[in-house]
């Protein structure tokens, strides 16, 4: 019998437009299986993760973009209500843009290394939607 970490939390993962609704993910693998499948899509795309059951309790937007080998994360919950975004170490000349429903700018110094940001998408899961501590974090949209 497989018996799942207390602390990992099912998800909603918004990702697919042509989709009804979100694809419930309910262990780390079915996290990645969503993770490969926008990665593949070979362009900036942002899927956002909620708690099942829950939405109101924290969001994390994790923007993939495999040509670039970057990312970036958006995280709102209780202790960052007004939302934080990653910080990378490097500084874009252009701000970076990714689909998240519509086209999101983000800001020059938000990319992180794919790896990152799948680590933090995994990290948020099983912590039962805390922020990220992998991650150094801004505030959103200085």
């Amino acid at each position: 019998m497989h018996r799942r970490c207390p602390s990992v939390v099912a998800l909603d993962a918004w990702y697919d437009r042509k989709a009804t609704g979100p694809t419930v993910v309910n262990t780390p693998a079915e996290l990645d299986a969503v993770l490969d499948t926008v990665v593949d899509w070979n362009a900036p795309i942002t899927v956002q993760l909620l708690i099942h059951g829950d939405p109101g309790h924290a969001i994390l937007d994790v923007g993939l973009d495999a040509r670039t080998g970057r990312g970036v994360l958006c995280y709102a919950g209780s202790d960052a209500p007004d939302a934080c975004i990653s910080k990378g170490s490097d500084t874009a000349e252009q701000p970076p843009l990714y689909f998240t429903g519509s086209d999101t700018e983000f800001p020059v110094n938000s990319e992180i290394p794919l790896g990152e940001a799948r680590r933090a998408a995994h990290e948020y899961m099983s912590t039962g939607g805390r922020r990220p501590t992998g991650v150094e974090w801004q505030p959103s949209w200085n």
